[in-house]
Order: C-alpha cells, then sequence, then structure tokens
C-alpha cells in the first residue's frame, strides 16, 4: 500500500526545514499513521529547524550565540543514543 504524499519521509522532512510550523501541524495531524521512531525523528528535526526559524526574532546580539546553542543542543539530542 503506497503512503499519501504528505507522509512520505521526504515530504515531512522538507516541510520541517521550509516551514516549521506546516511541519510540526503535519506530524501532530498524523501521529497515528507514522511509526513512533520515525515520529520522534521527524519530531527532533522539526523542533531543531523551528529554533533556527525563531531566532530570527531575537535582537541582533543574541542571534549568533542562540543559533550556536541550538546547533550544539540539536547535534547532541541527534546523536544521543537509546
Amino acid at each position: 500500500m503506497k503512503k499519501k504524499w504528505y507522509l512520505r519521509p521526504m515530504v515531512i522532512i522538507i516541510l520541517s526545514i521550509v516551514t516549521p510550523p506546516i511541519g510540526y501541524i503535519n506530524l501532530f495531524l498524523n501521529k497515528k499513521n507514522i511509526d513512533s521512531k520515525e515520529w520522534l525523528g521527524y519530531l527532533a528535526i522539526s523542533t531543531i529547524f523551528t529554533a533556527l526559524w525563531v531566532t530570527k526574532f531575537l535582537p541582533h546580539d543574541l542571534r549568533i550565540p542562540a543559533i550556536i546553542c541550538v546547533a550544539l543542543l540539536g547535534t547532541f539530542l541527534l546523536t544521543k543514543k537509546e
């Protein structure tokens, strides 16, 4: 059985990278249709890119340190073994 186009892995990842709020909506509305391990991975990617996306609303002096913190935290979370 074929997956719907909005549940394919590349579509979810691209939505999470380009437009994080739409990626979150897609993830939460289709949580039952996605495997739990895959869902956690997609959620981590969405969270990291949302944090980067939100940094554009910070004052200019805080942007670079915030981006570095998000990148380090994202690297830690994605490489963490269960």
